[in-house]
C-alpha cells in the first residue's frame, strides 16, 4: 500500500450535504438553547444597562430600522419584494412567509405558556432573576407585559432568515445579520432579556425547519 493510499485511509470522511444539514437542523437551536441559558445570569445587569443608558442616535436609528425584519409588515413588504423579483419563485416566496409567520405564532403560544416580565418592569418590579418569571400557563394575565419569554420578533427574523438562506444562499450572511439586529433591538429597547433573543432564535429554527421540510419533503432544505 502506498503512502497516499494509507494517507488516505486514515484521513476523516467528509460529511455529505444530507448528513451535514441534519446536523445543522439539530444543533444549531441546541446551541442557541445553551447560550440562552448561559445568558440568564446576565439578563438582570444587561437590562438595567440598556435601561440606564442612553445609546447613540445612529445605533438607535440603525437597530429601530432593522426591526421590521422581525415584524409582520416588514415581512409582508420583504415577501412581496421577492415576488417582484423573482416572478418564478412563488414557492419562495410562499415558504419564507410560512416560515416568519409560524416562527412568530409558535413564540407567541410560548409566551401564553410562560409568563416573564419585560425588562422595562425592572423599574417597577424586584430585580430579581427568579421574579422576572412569573408563573405557567398565565396566558393572556397580565398583557403584554407578561410576555417577554421568548421574543417572537427574533423567533419570525430567524424564521424568515432561514427560508430566504435556503432560497438565496448567496444572501445568507446578510439575512442573518438581519436577524441578528433585530435580536440586538428587542434588548436595547429593554423589551427582552438576552436570554429571551435567544429562545426565540431557537424558537424560529425549528419552527422554519419544519415549516421546509414539510414543502420538500424529498428534499431537506437547510440554511446551516
Amino acid at each position: 500500500m502506498s503512502v497516499a493510499d494509507t494517507t488516505l485511509l486514515h484521513a476523516p470522511r467528509a460529511l455529505s450535504p444530507a448528513a451535514a444539514t441534519r446536523l445543522g437542523t439539530f444543533s444549531v437551536p441546541l446551541i442557541l438553547i445553551a447560550l440562552g441559558i448561559l445568558c440568564l445570569p446576565i439578563d438582570i445587569p444587561v437590562a438595567q444597562f440598556c435601561l440606564q443608558t442612553q445609546f447613540p442616535r445612529t445605533i438607535v436609528d440603525l437597530l429601530k430600522n432593522a426591526e421590521a425584519f422581525g415584524h409582520s409588515a416588514g415581512v409582508g413588504m420583504i415577501v412581496l419584494t421577492v415576488l417582484f423579483l423573482d416572478p418564478q419563485g412563488r414557492t419562495r416566496a410562499i415558504n419564507a412567509m410560512l416560515c416568519a409567520i409560524t416562527a412568530g405564532m409558535s413564540a407567541n403560544v410560548i409566551k401564553l405558556c410562560i409568563g416573564r416580565l419585560r425588562p422595562h418592569q425592572l423599574l417597577t418590579a424586584p430585580d430579581d432573576l427568579a421574579t422576572t418569571f412569573t408563573g405557567l400557563f398565565r396566558f393572556a394575565a397580565g398583557g403584554s407585559a407578561h410576555q417577554s419569554f421568548p421574543s417572537a420578533h427574533t423567533a419570525t427574523a430567524i424564521g424568515l432568515a432561514v427560508a430566504l438562506s435556503a432560497a438565496y444562499p448567496r444572501g445568507r450572511i446578510w439575512f442573518f445579520v438581519m436577524a441578528a439586529l433585530v435580536g440586538m433591538q428587542r434588548v436595547q429597547t429593554s423589551a427582552h432579556f438576552p436570554s429571551d433573543v435567544f429562545a426565540g432564535a431557537a424558537t424560529g429554527w425549528i419552527a422554519a425547519q419544519l415549516i421546509l421540510a414539510w414543502r420538500s419533503p424529498s428534499t431537506s432544505t437547510s440554511a446551516t
